[in-house]
C-alpha cells in the first residue's frame, strides 16, 4: 500500500493517492528490499516540478504501471529539497551513465543502495518497457548488474579528489582570462549563457558586478551584467504584476518562463539587483528589489516568520494558467481603446503572443512599471480571483539564511531600515525553529526523524550572522557565526580524505554510499565556496590565522579549475578577486562611537563598492582601523584622519 500519507513533504503528499505503493526513504523501506530481494526504484523530484507532475499523471496514476512497479520493485519517493544529499549522489550516478540529468530523476538500485540504471522523465510506454527489462536483468543477469553498480558507486566517491595547488600570492592579475571566457559564453543581445533554456545564475552575475570598474570597464563588464538584468526585468521570467522571478526561461530571450517560482532564485536576485544598483543607479533595479521583497512577504512568508520553498508552475492542471492572459479578458477589464500604450508596451496581441491565444506580459523596454501602475493593479486584483498554484510550505535553513544576507545588501544599497529589521526578524525565527537539542536542522518540519543541516545550510547561516554583525556591530552575531563554523570544522570533515574541502553532510547524519564535496557554483554558490568566504571573514575579523590559512588553502586548490572553467566556479573567482587579486579596503570601526550610516555617507578616495566595513572593539582613544589586503595601518581617531590615511595608501 502507499505509505506517504504521514509524510510532511508537499511533494511526497502529492503522490499519496497514487496506486503505486510509494514509501519514503527510511530504514524500513530499504530493509524490505533486502528481505524481499527486489530492486529499488527511487523517484526524486520536488513540488513545483512540471515534468514530475506529467510523469505522475501519465504513469504513476496508471493502474497498469502501478501493478508492474508494485510486483517487482520497492518504490521510494524522495523530495530533492528535503534530501539534497541523496539527490546529489544519484543525480551524479545517472550522469556517469551518460544520461543528462534533470527531474523527475528515476534511478534503479540494488538492495545495497548502489545504482545500476536510471534516467529522468520517461513517457508511459518507455517506462513500462524499462520496468520489464530491469526486472528481467535483476532476475537473470544479477552478476552483471552487481559489477555495474559497484563501478558506478566507486566512481561516485569523492574521497580521492585531487587538485593542482596554485600559489595564489604568486599569481596576480589572473582574472582577465577567465573574464574573457565568460564574456565569450554570454549572449550580448539578451544576456545570460548562449543557450536555451536560460537560468539567471546570480552568482555569475555577482562575480561580474564585483569586478572593479577601473580595470574591467574597458572590457565591457557593465554591459555584460546590465543587459541581462534589464532583459530579465523586462521579460516574462519576471512577474510584472506581483513581482518575483520564475526559475528559468525556456527560450533565449527571457520571454517564456518555466512558471515555477523558487525561493532560492528570488532571494539571490535581491542581492544581485542591489549590487548592480550600487554600481549603476538604474531605477528599474530598485523597483525589482522592492517588488521582489514584497512578493516574498505576500506569497511565501509563513505564520512563523520564515519563508516557504516554492510556488508551482501549474494550476488547474495547466502550466502558466495563473500568469497568462487572453486578449478578450484583458480588454474587458482594461479596454484596449483607452489603454493602447499599455497593450503595446507589454507585447499583448489579439491572438496572443504565446500558445493557445494566451499572452505573457513582456515589456518592450526597461522602464519602470510605475508608469502603468493603475493597469497592473487592476490585473493583480483579477489574478486574486483565480485558482492559485500550490505552494510548497517546506522551510529550508539555507534559503532563509540567504534572504537574511540579501536583505542586508539591500539595506546597504538603499538605506531602507525596514530591510535590516526584516533580516533581524528572520534570523530570530531561524534560531527559534531550526534548532533542536543544540543541533541545526535542514528544515523546520520532518516526518519520522529530524534532518540534520547540510553544509550549505551551515555555511549560509554562518554568512548571515557575519553580515548581520558587520552591519549592526552586535558581537553576539559574530559569536554565533564562529559557533556555526566550529560545528562545520568538527562535523563535516571526514577522515577518509586528504581533501581540503568539506563533506556535504555531517558525520551525525545518515551514512550514504558516497561522500560528496559540493565545489561547483551553479544556480547557487557551492557550499564549500561560501564556507571559504566565511573562513576568510571570521579569520580576519577575529584575527584567527588558522581560519585564514584554511580558506587560502581551499582557494589555492580550486583556482586551477576555476580559471579553466569560470562558468562553474564564479563564486570562487569572486572570492579570489576580493581577497587576493584586488583586495578591497576594510574599515574596522568602533560601533559604540559611530553608526555605519555615517561612514557610508562619507566621501572616500575610492569607489564605495570597493569598501567593506566591520565593527570591532578598539582602544578608547582610537575609532578606526584601515586594512587593505594583508596590510593594516595605524589606528586613527577621526574620519578626517581616516580619509587622509586612505588617500596616502590607495
Amino acid at each position: 500500500m502507499n505509505k506517504l500519507i504521514n509524510e510532511v513533504s508537499t511533494y511526497l503528499l502529492q503522490h499519496k493517492d497514487n496506486p503505486v505503493h510509494w514509501e519514503a526513504w527510511n530504514d524500513e523501506s530499504l530493509e524490505r528490499s533486502n528481505i524481499e530481494d527486489k530492486p529499488i526504484i527511487i523517484s526524486i523530484g520536488y513540488a513545483a516540478c512540471h515534468w514530475c507532475h506529467v510523469m505522475e499523471h501519465e504513469s504513476f496514476e496508471d493502474p497498469e504501471v502501478a501493478d508492474l512497479m508494485n510486483e517487482h520493485f520497492i518504490n521510494i519517493k524522495i523530495d530533492r529539497e528535503e534530501r539534497p544529499d541523496l539527490d546529489m549522489i544519484y543525480m551524479e550516478a545517472v550522469q556517469k551513465m551518460g544520461i543528462r540529468g534533470g527531474w523527475p530523476l528515476n534511478v534503479f538500485l540494488l538492495p545495497n543502495k548502489k545504482p545500476f540504471y536510471g534516467g529522468t522523465y520517461f513517457p508511459k510506454k518507455n517506462w513500462i518497457s524499462i520496468l520489464k527489462s530491469v526486472d528481467e536483468a535483476f532476475k537473470f543477469n544479477r552478476t552483471e548488474l552487481n559489477n555495474s553498480a559497484d563501478g558506478f558507486s566507486e566512481s561516485l566517491n569523492d574521497n580521492n579528489l585531487s587538485f593542482n595547488k596554485i600559489n595564489v600570492d604568486a599569481h596576480s592579475k589572473q582574472l582577465e582570462k577567465p573574464f574573457q571566457k565568460v564574456q565569450g559564453s554570454l549572449d550580448s543581445v539578451f544576456g545570460g549563457i548562449k543557450q536555451a533554456p536560460k537560468f539567471p545564475l546570480p552568482c555569475l552575475l555577482d562575480f561580474l558586478i564585483n569586478l572593479p570598474n577601473s580595470e574591467y570597464l574597458k572590457l565591457g563588464v557593465n554591459e555584460l551584467y546590465n543587459v541581462q538584468l534589464q532583459k530579465m526585468a523586462q521579460g516574462g521570467i519576471y512577474d510584472q504584476i506581483e513581482g518575483g522571478f520564475s526559475r528559468y526561461s525556456v527560450d533565449s530571450e527571457w520571454f517564456c518562463p518555466h512558471f515555477e517560482k523558487m525561493l532560492y532564485d528570488n532571494v539571490q536576485l535581491i542581492k544581485t539587483y542591489s549590487l548592480a544598483y550600487s554600481k549603476t543607479n538604474i531605477d528599474l533595479y530598485k523597483e525589482v528589489v522592492s517588488d521582489t521583497i514584497h512578493f516574498l512577504n505576500e506569497q511565501l512568508k509563513g505564520d512563523n516568520g520564515l519563508y516557504f520553498s516554492s510556488i508551482d508552475a501549474d494550476s488547474e492542471g495547466e502550466e502558466g494558467k495563473y500568469y497568462t492572459w487572453e486578449f478578450e479578458e484583458l480588454n474587458s477589464i482594461i479596454p484596449y481603446k483607452e489603454n493602447q500604450d499599455f497593450f503595446n508596451h507589454f507585447s499583448i496581441t489579439s491572438n496572443g503572443n504565446w500558445e493557445n491565444n494566451n499572452n505573457i506580459l513582456f515589456k518592450i523596454s526597461p522602464i519602470s512599471n510605475q508608469q502603468f501602475s493603475t493597469q497592473l493593479e487592476i490585473l493583480k486584483n483579477a489574478k486574486s480571483t483565480r485558482i492559485k498554484p500550490n505552494t510548497d510550505t517546506k522551510q529550508i535553513l539555507s534559503w532563509n539564511s540567504i534572504f537574511v544576507s540579501s536583505l542586508i545588501h539591500a539595506y546597504y544599497t538603499f538605506n531602507n531600515h525596514a530591510y535590516l529589521e526584516l533580516a533581524k526578524a528572520i534570523i530570530k525565527q531561524i534560531e527559534n525553529h531550526f534548532m533542536i537539542n543544540e543541533i541545526y536542522l535542514h528544515q523546520v518540519k520532518y516526518s519520522s526523524k529530524p534532518i540534520i543541516a547540510f553544509l550549505d545550510d551551515m555555511a549560509f547561516l554562518t554568512k548571515a550572522y557575519i553580515d548581520l554583525y558587520e552591519v549592526s556591530g552586535d558581537i553576539t552575531y559574530i559569536s554565533k557565526a564562529n559557533n556555526c563554523l566550529i560545528d562545520v570544522l568538527e562535523n563535516f570533515k571526514t577522515n577518509k580524505s586528504q581533501t581540503v574541502f568539506y563533506n556535504y553532510y555531517s558525520i551525525k547524519s545518515e551514512k550514504l554510499i558516497a561522500d560528496k564535496y559540493e565545489i561547483n557554483d551553479s544556480v547557487m554558490p557551492s557550499s564549500n565556496s561560501i564556507l571559504c568566504e566565511c573562513l576568510f571573514k571570521i579569520g580576519f575579523i577575529n584575527q584567527i590565522p588558522e581560519y585564514t590559512l584554511k580558506a587560502k588553502e581551499m582557494l589555492e586548490n580550486i583556482m586551477e579549475s576555476a580559471l579553466s572553467n569560470p562558468l562553474y566556479f564564479s563564486n570562487w573567482l569572486k572570492i579570489y578577486g576580493d581577497y587576493i587579486e584586488y583586495p578591497k579596503a576594510l574599515i574596522k570601526y568602533n560601533a559604540n562611537f559611530i553608526h555605519i550610516d555615517q561612514l557610508k555617507g562619507t566621501d572616500f578616495p575610492i569607489d564605495k563598492t570597493m569598501i567593506n566595513y566591520t565593527p570591532i572593539l578598539l582602544h578608547d582613544k582610537y575609532n578606526f582601523y584601515l586594512c587593505i589586503g594583508d596590510t593594516c595601518y595605524s589606528p586613527t581617531r577621526s574620519i578626517k584622519e581616516l580619509q587622509i590615511q586612505m588617500k596616502s595608501v590607495i
